[in-house]
């Protein structure tokens, strides 16, 4: 007799303990083996059904012919910074029902102080095209499902324990835009706090960044899961945005500072702009005055990084990108300061040395691009 399961079984480790609950008492248990499956999944990192001993051998049988599978990620290679302030882990996703290959993503390690922050990818490369950015080189390529994101979380995880510390902080700053994944992210982020995994990181300690994703932030701006809000600002006229971020050219830049306040106004949380500094493209007198000015009325935190060149043959047009020198990034650092109220810091990206950093991210993928079905995502 055929087994009716309400709920899709290809990612187990993508599904929250009320969703495991549920396929249990579809197949005939009680719902207490949903959280069995839980603690196999979220606890112990169970790679297979036959290693969750304490469910009944039919029930794993029955798992299993229904579909169930929990796709993992092969650790390919891992390096760590000279500072020691980021590993990198570079993961296989293994092959799909094709045999072609699904690609690779990166993740970072960050160490800062007693913060542990996990920043995590959400698709194989990104459809957004940011000139400035190496995955953007890569294309769109698919998206993640909540379980891989989640194994990200997982092995960084034990990074941080093998080192005697725990994660504290998790970004979605990763390869691709988190806000075009919505529903996977999302899911992935309220598995992180689940009160009885091993994480539970609270969504204070929790932060999704966005190229400026318009509908995205209104949409996460009525979520429960209340997570801080980054938004790669980058410039502070729409002709310079929309040049070296085309997204820009859907939603300009007053329709994403709306946003942005109405993201304040819902959850009551500080928003921060983040603005990378390039020489002679966002880094002029001007660019400080108009970015005091455009984040006026919201509250928020202006987070300065200089631009992290990428390696030679990554750069995504004609123009030719660069750091500012540490004079030009002083000078605008105390021009921005004393022309705004908000917190103003800069930040030297962690990892630069071995292309973690912010934009750096970048993995060719060779022949899952030609086997994905799915087209790119518009903005």
């Amino acid at each position: 007799m055929a087994i009716s399961v309400t709920i899709p079984l290809h990612d187990l480790k993508g599904l929250l303990p009320d969703q495991l609950r549920q396929i249990a008492t579809d197949l005939g248990e009680p719902s207490y083996r949903g959280d069995q499956l839980f603690e196999w999944l979220h606890v112990h990192h169970a790679r297979d059904l036959d290693g969750m001993t304490n469910l009944p051998a039919r029930f794993r049988q029955v798992l299993a012919e229904a579909g169930a599978q929990m796709p993992g990620l092969e650790l390919l290679e891992s390096s760590a910074s000279d500072t020691g302030k980021a590993v990198k882990f570079l993961f296989d996703l293994g092959q799909g029902e094709n045999g072609q290959g699904l690609g690779q993503v990166e993740a970072v390690l960050i160490i800062d102080g007693d913060r542990r922050t996990a920043c995590l990818s959400s698709q194989v490369g990104c459809a957004l095209d940011c000139k400035f950015c190496a995955t953007a080189q890569m294309g769109f390529v698919r998206n993640l499902h909540a379980g891989q994101i989640v194994e990200q979380l997982h092995r960084l995880h034990q990074e941080a324990q093998r080192r005697g510390e725990r994660l504290t902080n998790i970004v979605m700053m990763g390869m691709g835009e988190p806000l075009l994944n919505y529903e996977q992210v999302t899911c992935a982020l309220r598995l992180a706090r689940a009160s009885d995994g091993q994480l539970q990181i609270g969504g204070r300690k929790m932060t999704v960044s966005t190229a400026g994703h318009v509908p995205g932030i209104l949409r996460l701006s009525e979520d429960d899961l209340n997570v801080g809000l980054a938004i790669s600002l980058n410039a502070t006229e729409d002709e310079t945005r929309s040049q070296i971020m085309p997204i820009n050219r859907k939603w300009p830049i007053a329709d994403l500072m709306a946003a942005a306040k109405t993201y304040f106004d819902r959850k009551g949380r500080r928003v921060t702009f983040e603005y990378v500094l390039m020489d002679q493209v966002t880094d002029l007198d001007a660019d400080a005055d108009r970015l005091a000015v455009i984040t006026s009325s919201i509250p928020c935190k202006i987070n300065l990084i200089p631009y992290n060149e990428l390696a030679p043959g990554l750069q995504m047009s004609d123009r030719v990108y660069r750091r500012p020198s540490s004079a030009r990034l002083d000078r605008f650092t105390r021009r921005l300061k004393n022309a705004t109220r908000h917190t103003v810091t800069r930040r030297d990206s962690r990892g630069r040395d071995i292309d973690a950093a912010c934009g750096q991210l970048h993995r060719r993928v060779t022949d899952a691009q030609s086997a994905v079905s799915a087209t790119p995502q518009p903005a």
